[in-house]
């Protein structure tokens, strides 16, 4: 009966049934794309058996919290826990697949045997390793369900055929199935595409840390407990070693907390901006309600009188507010799988399990909770306000409808409080677009125009001496430098902004032995060719660059960076002094300016560089300076190579700028979200202080006319309406960046070069919303000037 009654209501006003529908919808669609992340990345079951019992195990080492184990603390942690039930480890090691189709660079992980147990993940189709396999070095692989079909087109008889990889013999023995990707949600990796086993890696110092390991907790025992274990065991291992090293220390962490923990607080910042519009968008309809039960006063007073319970009117403006949030969710859930699917096709590559993003039961469910709580949230005052007046005043009001002062000071209330949360959106989003620009402003170090960045890594097998990796990469560099448009060609072992770093120890010559890690001079180590310096663009400061006279057999020298030189220079020049890399004694030449090697948002660490002449690399990396579009030459690059080694491929090929651009893309992506949704809010609050001027307008138009009666000018009633509508946005300004001074800290780490409470964004949105809020208010304020003082009083 009330659902016939309402129906029959709205229809007979649609403007203001469409206008709560779609801003509703905007608020619930928003939330719900959002929550589609949420759920992809953070709670959706990784798909792994009873995952919450296992455990990512890393080290701390200086200020970095997940540091992976070396070999001997995995042996050692492995032997003395007895907190788990498994424990397994995997290193990164990328193979050359040949043999199949053409030659191509493939995610390689070496596990221990253990491993797919410890996950309790079963192959599709044959078998995993065995301990026999892990103890004998057995060349086996075992292939992901994307490597089987892209390279071998899911042949079903591929178990037991043989592949290359890095030149050797591969027997293939199993298959694993399609969900399972390790170990991409945990580091952010690429999903590996083939396993082998561990034993085949060579067992490195200890200050190797290249194991990624994760347990399997018993069932009895909790992280916790897990922890507090691994510390002890620590502890105690650094008591046996008379080793000082209090940075050497573990990190145990859930698996499910694990995933996505880079990505956590910049969503969490998105779902409050987004649970923040929604809450604008129920005070927008919460006023709409308001003026609309005005409205109709003097009808619920006249069945009131005739003997309707107030429960009976109450319950059926909830019903009104209930069927307005059901038909905004339903509307809201299009625009949600509208924007699901652009939020997947940005995040690809930017956030774990991002091919989740999906609108599935568990957002259905999310979409109508939310639907029914937003009915509940913005219905429930309006309803007791429209139900709680005196009847006789009620009765004698003529057909504007008018509202009581309580009303008045509500729907202020609510409008005030659109325009605080708008500003604090809207600040946040300032913060958002400074930090970027400044972001933007940051000089990587070198010149990344016309630049190409590719990899090529050179099988162990075939390519075991020094002198002939030597031998191909002059005749690479040779090759590459005569094709057209090519400009210059230089080799480094890794390129900037790849992502991959190589930390080492280097002592310096006479000065104490450190006493552990924490005090070491950890650096970041590059081998180049001798004019990498000159075709990058990267200053000499002191000293010289290498010169083609640094051979093999002459004096071993080195560069080193000026945040190596700054950083452990204990007040002297290092230029001369020798550094031991690789237990060989280096001579330091020269000292160039800093490169961001890792990413822009970063500290320029402390980098040495060797030439490729006194010691050559196994894996390497290109960098092409070209005077034509860089992406234009990769086929020409790709066929000189080929004609080396046919079997060589490249991979990790890239312009410079364009993997600048992919290293801000996280950020562009925070920013172009929160940015949508301060905006969205700022129009969302703009129309309710519209709405509420406009309202006042309708009901003072008695009080309007009077006062042009007596002499006043259409200019003092436009000031009188403006001036209403401005005192209502400072009031929420002023609270707005109150609260923006208090919550905007926790989205600290996602902004770089600017501080949650920089005073020139603050004043400058707040301008900006106060400008907003001016030009809201100037309709009603027109309308009001043009309001017939005899028509006025006479409809009074």
């Amino acid at each position: 009966m009330d659902i016939r009654f309402v129906l029959r209501g709205l229809l007979k006003k649609p403007v203001f049934a469409v206008i709560a529908v779609v801003t509703l919808a905007l608020g619930i669609g928003a939330n719900t794309a959002i929550f589609s992340v949420v759920n992809a990345v953070l709670l959706k079951k990784l798909p792994y058996k009873n995952s919450d019992q296992l455990v990512v195990i890393w080290e701390k080492l200086q200020q970095v919290d997940q540091v992976e184990l070396s070999p001997d603390d995995y042996a050692a942690y492995t032997e003395r826990s007895q907190s788990f039930s498994q424990i397994a480890a995997s290193e990164r090691t990328n193979f050359n697949l040949t043999g199949v189709n053409d030659p191509v660079r493939i995610e390689g992980q070496r596990a221990t045997a253990n491993l797919f147990e410890t996950l309790q993940v079963a192959p599709q189709i044959g078998r995993t390793f065995t301990v026999a396999e892990d103890n004998a070095g057995a060349r086996v692989a075992v292939l992901s369900y994307q490597l089987w079909q892209s390279r071998f087109a899911g042949d079903p008889e591929v178990v037991g055929k043989e592949i290359a990889l890095d030149g050797r013999n591969y027997k293939v023995i199993g298959v694993m199935p399609a969900a399972f990707e390790y170990p991409a949600p945990i580091n952010n990796n690429k999903p590996g595409e083939i396993w082998t086993p561990r034993s085949l890696l060579s067992e490195q110092s200890r200050h190797s840390h290249n194991l990624l390991t994760i347990g399997r907790l018993k069932p009895e025992v909790s992280w916790t407990t897990a922890r507090a274990e691994f510390e002890t065991i620590s502890r105690v291992r650094g008591q046996e070693s008379s080793n000082t090293e209090s940075a050497h220390l573990v990190n145990l962490i859930p698996l499910p907390a694990q995933v996505g923990r880079q990505q956590r607080t910049a969503l969490y910042v998105l779902f409050g901006a987004v649970g923040l519009v929604l809450l604008i968008a129920c005070a927008n309809v919460a006023n709409l309600l308001l003026a609309h039960a005005a409205g109709r006063k003097r009808e619920i007073a006249v069945r009131l009188a005739l003997g309707a319970r107030r429960i009976h009117i109450i319950r059926q403006l909830l019903t009104e507010s209930l069927l307005l949030s059901l038909a905004g969710g339903a509307l809201g859930l299009l625009l949600a799988i509208w924007l699901s699917t652009g939020i997947q096709k940005l995040a690809v590559n930017q956030i774990p399990r991002a091919d989740l993003i999906a609108v599935d039961t568990s957002v259905l469910l999310f979409t109508l909770l939310i639907s029914i709580a937003t009915g509940l949230v913005f219905g429930i005052i309006p309803s007791l306000q429209a139900s709680q007046f005196d009847l006789n005043t009620a009765l004698k009001e003529n057909s504007r409808g008018s509202a009581g002062l309580g009303q008045h000071k509500l729907r202020n209330a609510l409008v005030v409080s659109e325009v605080a949360l708008s500003l604090l959106l809207l600040a946040g989003a300032g913060l958002m677009i400074k930090s970027f620009w400044r972001l933007q402003q940051v000089n990587p170090g070198f010149d990344p125009n016309n630049l190409l960045s590719l990899e090529l890594t050179l099988p162990e097998a075939k390519y075991d001496e020094p002198a002939r990796r030597s031998v191909f990469f002059k005749e690479a560099l040779t090759k590459i430098a005569a094709v057209p448009g090519v400009k210059a060609v230089e080799l480094i072992s890794s390129p900037p902004l790849s992502g991959r770093r190589n930390v080492s120890i280097f002592p310096i010559e006479g000065r104490p032995e450190p006493k552990g890690i924490a005090d070491a001079p950890l650096a970041d180590f590059r081998i180049i060719s001798p004019d990498y310096f000159k075709t990058m663009g990267i200053a000499l400061e002191q000293g010289r660059t290498f010169e083609n006279a640094d051979e093999t057999n002459s004096q071993r020298v080195t560069i080193i960076s000026e945040a190596f030189a700054k950083k452990f220079s204990a007040g002297e020049n290092l230029l001369g002094r020798r550094i031991n890399i690789d237990g060989t004694w280096f001579t330091v030449v020269g000292i160039v300016n800093d490169v961001h090697q890792s990413g822009l948002d970063e500290e320029a660490a402390p980098h040495i560089y060797v030439s490729y002449k006194q010691l050559v690399p196994q894996r390497t990396g290109l960098i092409v300076r070209t005077t034509v579009d860089p992406l234009s030459l990769v086929g020409d690059i790709r066929s000189q190579i080929r004609e080396i080694d046919p079997d060589q491929p490249i991979y990790n090929v890239n312009s410079m700028t364009a993997l600048m651009s992919a290293k801000v893309a996280p950020r562009r992506l925070n920013l172009v979200l929160l940015g949508s949704f301060a905006g969205l809010a700022v129009l969302l609050a703009a129309i309710g202080l519209y709405g509420l001027m406009s309202n006042l307008v309708l009901q003072r138009t008695a009080e309007i006319g009077l006062r042009m009666a007596l002499g006043a000018r259409r200019a003092d009633v436009l000031r009188l309406v403006i001036m209403r509508g401005l005192r209502l946005a400072l009031v929420g300004a002023v609270i707005g960046i109150g609260a923006s001074v208090l919550l905007l800290r926790f989205m600290s780490t996602l902004l770089v070069g600017v501080t949650a409470t920089d005073p020139l964004t603050l004043v400058l949105v707040s301008l900006i919303l106060m400008l907003v809020a001016a030009i809201a208010c100037l309709v009603p304020a027109l309308r009001a000037t043009k309001v017939d003082p005899l028509e006025a009083l006479r409809y009074e």
